[in-house]
């Protein structure tokens, strides 16, 4: 990563304030994402339980936290679950990106909200949630303890037996100020090995990890210059709340 110049570090709603809808352009055809997509509705087409008043099957309730413009994560999710059973949410810091979501994915069972997803988390109940979706959001205006309480809380508001998808960047860095699409930013994130520690210690099973390298398409996106994009590692992981 570069080392940015001196002028303060934009925070994370400023930062993809900025970004804005190009992030979906840059991010565009990346393979691992839509991998996890498809584990994750062959998991989901699982759920068929009943609800406690024994009425039916019970709400499917799944939250991506830090959903950008929607797309692909929602719209995906969305348009394989066309049925009053499922719930998506979508939330967001950034105001740019969560209108660009109202206009760009329109289903009866979708809304987003612009919520800071540690208050969010702080105001969900427990099991809540029947999958947690996070794709590198917990980097940007984060510090690895915040990362790790907002791993816990995720395990928390998931259901037993609910799932959970996780990318990153898997560096050990805190509070790093880093230049990122052009933009200086202050960011912290977990090596893999403290990322797979920290799920497990909050009750959650690692099912399946990979990692990756990917370039973003900044320039075409209209962002910043090439220079000012490199290749990123990513991890992603797979993993559920054991069942009770």
């Amino acid at each position: 990563m570069t080392i940015s110049p001196s002028n303060d570090p934009l925070s994370a709603e400023a930062v993809f304030d900025t970004v804005g809808p190009a992030y979906e352009t840059a991010f565009a055809d990346l393979g691992a994402q839509s991998a996890s997509l498809e584990w994750l509705l062959s998991q989901i087409s699982l759920f068929s339980s009943s609800d406690s008043e024994g009425t039916g099957k019970k709400k499917i309730k799944i939250v991506d936290l830090g959903c950008g413009t929607g797309r692909p994560v929602i719209s995906t999710l969305a348009s394989s679950t066309k049925n009053s059973d499922f719930e998506i949410l979508g939330i967001d810091i950034s105001s740019a990106m969560i209108s660009a979501a109202k206009e760009r994915v329109s289903f009866p069972n979708v809304r987003f909200e612009k919520r800071d997803i540690s208050e969010f988390l702080a105001s969900t109940e427990n099991g809540e949630y029947t999958a947690v979706t996070v794709y590198f959001s917990l980097i940007a205006g984060m510090t690895q303890s915040g990362i790790k309480h907002v791993l816990g809380e995720i395990a928390r508001v998931l259901q037993p037996g609910g799932l959970f998808v996780f990318a990153t960047v898997p560096l050990d860095a805190e509070n790093e100020e880093i230049m990122w699409m052009g933009n200086k930013v202050r960011v912290s994130s977990l090596s893999t090995e403290d990322v797979l520690t920290t799920l497990k210690e909050v009750g959650l099973e690692v099912v399946f990890q990979e990692l990756s390298a990917f370039t973003p398409k900044a320039e075409e996106a209209g962002i910043c210059k090439a220079e000012d994009a490199w290749e990123e590692p990513h991890l992603f992981v797979y993993a559920k709340k054991p069942a009770v």
